[in-house]
């Protein structure tokens, strides 16, 4: 995702593209249907989600007051929450088979990397598991993800706990560093956390914005590449959190692609698949349930 991309023949330039990913992540709500990012999509997502972060910590750290913190009280414990996210991401690394392939938050694979292998073919997808050793992540980062997995569903989770298995295709050579995901999911729940009790606050002055970021980021399951590589983070939910009701309302990202079959080789040299196909097609089946509970929020 680092090269300029064309789309039908009108040029975007990657910031283009990010900038607007990062405004569908802001933008869903009460009245807005789920976000399903895609394959890049998928990627973009995870760039997106350190971008605005790094936003969050920048203007946090330029305001100087807020009109309704007359003490200062609500800006200090903010910016003190995002100088921990700063130091925290400027200090992280990516590791990939022993390997640093980026030095903290500021590197441009820090989101999305080059995978160890390529991955193409059909591939069962797997719970996302804690793998060791990874004495580089904070363990709070991991802490973090185990309780945000424990008291919510990401419905890809559960129905990979219901399903005998599931089979997807899987054909990439970048993938989302599970280091920048668990960081983008620590990062938001603490800034969700310590807005809570000055949400009024935040609510009119410029940082109203923040009130708009995503409550957490769960991965929810992985694929393994070969003996020894393993694409970690193959699909998310992103959590948003009413800040009255604490209703939750979730989008999704999916390194793969779920509405293609297995000959994926052949696209567009074959008829449309049949329902009977449709139904078959553990995506297909696996899209259509997201999308169902994401219109049911």
């Amino acid at each position: 995702i680092r090269d300029r991309r064309s789309f039908d023949g009108a040029k975007a330039s990657l910031e283009d593209i990010l900038e607007l990913t990062d405004e569908l992540i802001l933008r869903r709500s009460t009245g807005s249907g789920p976000c399903i990012f895609i394959c890049l999509g998928h990627q973009l997502a995870a760039a997106s989600h350190v971008r605005l972060i790094k936003r969050a910590v920048r203007e946090v750290a330029n305001l100087e007051c807020l009109p309704l913190d007359p003490q200062g009280t609500a800006l200090r414990s903010l910016k003190s929450v995002c100088q921990r996210i700063a130091a925290v991401g400027d200090s992280l690394p990516v590791v990939k088979d022993g390997e640093v392939v980026a030095r903290g938050w500021h590197d441009t694979a820090f989101a999305v990397a080059r995978n160890e292998n390529f991955e193409v073919g059909t591939r069962r997808l797997l719970p996302y598991a804690r793998r060791l050793p990874a004495e580089h992540i904070p363990v709070e980062l991991h802490d973090t993800h185990a309780l945000v997995a424990d008291d919510l569903e990401g419905v890809i989770d559960t129905m990979i706990a219901l399903e005998r298995e599931l089979r997807i295709e899987m054909f990439h050579g970048d993938e989302v560093n599970e280091e920048a995901a668990l960081f983008a999911n620590w990062a938001f729940k603490l800034l969700h956390d310590t807005i809570v009790p000055m949400r009024y606050e935040l609510a009119v002055s410029s940082l109203s914005w923040l009130l708009n970021l995503p409550y957490a980021i769960e991965i929810l399951s992985q694929t393994q590449v070969d003996d020894t590589t393993w694409t970690e983070v193959s699909t998310t939910c992103i959590y948003y959190k009413d800040w009255e009701t604490h209703t939750i309302r979730r989008s999704f990202t999916s390194q793969f692609h779920p509405e293609l079959m297995a000959d994926i080789r052949a696209i567009g040299n074959r008829e449309g698949p049949r329902y009977a196909e449709l139904k078959e097609n553990d995506g297909v089946r696996l899209l259509v349930r997201l999308l169902y509970h994401g219109m049911q929020e």
